[in-house]
């Protein structure tokens, strides 16, 4: 019999993978975007799901009819994750959700560790420990070094398998982390080139007020944590950072105490963490957009 690991695609939701992949245990994995899960919950209803005697869900917040599907699945089932949105699932015995460990922000590779290292003894290593640190540093904003920006730089480079391979053989050789010379060259070239990125979506930034809060506003595709964490440390006026992309996804960050953006995002839709989290618009928003700029603008039938 197998296990199956449903997670998250950011470092944090791949990372459990790699933990996994340090044990003798037989498994599968899938990972999916927070925007799938309902589609991915459709899919669970109809799958065949007999060659596996447990599943993991990690680093993603479910809904309460989410968990109504997990329960008709009639499969043991743990679910490991550390959104404030997601607390309430807490009544449930099998589901793990905090949002601190030990006195500071958590994530779910970190909780995902914490229940495997009791069940396998030989994940208790010093470099195992260390990573884990790496990708809860990376997830909180909570850095001491640059190392784990430096390993989701490598991850973003490569297939995802790939880079769980690569992770997973240089943790059992139970040694130091670190890069080949490859990468350390790779990463001085990735990170000229962010810096330039986020120095040209800086210039295009808008302070505005929204429900009170002095936002920074920020039209971004790519690298909006880094973009985030950016601004929040140079603008001590900006409560909060806002990053719009092109697939109506928008992302809000801060590293204000006095600020939670998951209650922010609650007022559109969304939430996630005090620090990070998400929402996304509709076609309907769209469409208000074009009008607010196009003026006479009415939307044709065969729009998908």
């Amino acid at each position: 019999m197998k296990k199956y690991l449903i997670t998250h695609t950011d470092l944090d939701g791949v990372s459990p993978i790699i933990l996994l992949g340090l044990t003798n245990e037989s498994f599968d994995y899938k990972c999916v975007d927070i925007k799938d899960l309902t589609n991915l919950m459709e899919e669970l209803k109809t799958t065949d799901l007999s060659l596996y005697d447990e599943m993991y869900f990690i680093d993603l917040s479910l809904t309460e009819e989410m968990y109504g599907v997990l329960l008709s699945l009639n499969k043991p089932i743990k679910v490991f994750d550390h959104h404030e949105t997601h607390l309430f699932a807490n009544k449930y015995e099998f589901a793990t959700v905090k949002v601190d460990l030990n006195n500071r922000r958590t994530c779910g590779t970190e909780l995902f560790y914490e229940y495997l290292k009791e069940k396998y003894p030989e994940l208790n290593k010093d470099n195992i420990k260390t990573y884990v640190e790496y990708v809860r540093e990376l997830d909180t904003f909570a850095f001491t070094s640059d190392i784990p920006k430096q390993i989701d730089i490598i991850k973003e480079s490569m297939d995802r398998y790939d880079f769980i391979k690569s992770i997973i053989r240089r943790l059992k050789k139970d040694k130091p982390f670190n890069f080949t010379t490859f990468e350390k060259r790779y990463i001085k070239l990735r990170t000229e080139e962010l810096d330039r990125y986020i120095k040209k979506k800086e210039k295009g930034m808008q302070k505005v007020l929204i429900n009170g809060f002095r936002c920074g506003v920020i039209f971004a595709e790519t690298n909006k944590s880094f973009i985030g964490d950016y601004i929040s440390q140079k603008y001590d006026d900006i409560d909060l950072v806002i990053l719009i992309d092109a697939s109506s996804r928008i992302s809000y960050r801060t590293n204000k105490e006095n600020i939670n953006v998951a209650d922010f995002a609650s007022n559109f839709g969304g939430g996630g963490h005090k620090c990070a989290s998400g929402s996304k618009f509709d076609n309907e928003n769209r469409i208000n957009i074009l009008k607010d700029y196009f003026g006479d603008v009415k939307e044709l039938e065969e729009n998908c």
